[in-house]
């Protein structure tokens, strides 16, 4: 899969071809999405919830970054996780996040996971 880069400098697709390649890996092959749209958009409120926290109440970043590398035992709790006999996520959704929690070492990369996540939703909701 393509090493998602939180820089949209280094990156200018970040948040258009890189977002909708992920949109669609995370989709999967069948003609139904594996992973529910709901999913994503819990995910996605708790990244949104702590870039809220670190930008908008301003709480220091030391104080919120803990929180985001614990995503990663949501995302891996998420994967074992089964309704209807399947994974509530599936593994390229966890390299997702992976990826990008392992990048998140200030509030801007934070503010571009948010962003990427973001895109990565629009186009998911077109799949």
């Amino acid at each position: 899969m393509k090493q998602i880069i939180l820089d949209y400098k280094k990156d200018p697709e970040l948040f258009n071809e890189t977002a909708r390649e992920w949109a669609t890996k995370i989709c999967g092959r069948n003609d139904k999405c594996e992973v529910k749209s709901t999913q994503l958009r819990n995910f996605y409120d708790k990244v949104l919830e702590l870039y809220d926290r670190s930008e908008i109440k301003k709480e220091p970043f030391e104080e919120v970054l803990p929180f985001v590398k614990m995503l990663n035992s949501k995302v891996e709790y998420a994967s074992h996780r089964k309704s209807e006999g399947k994974p509530l996520i599936n593994k390229a959704f966890a390299e997702m996040m992976g990826q990008c929690i392992s990048q998140v070492d200030s509030p801007e990369k934070l503010r571009v996971f948010k962003l990427f996540f973001e895109a990565v939703i629009g186009f998911y909701k077109g799949k």
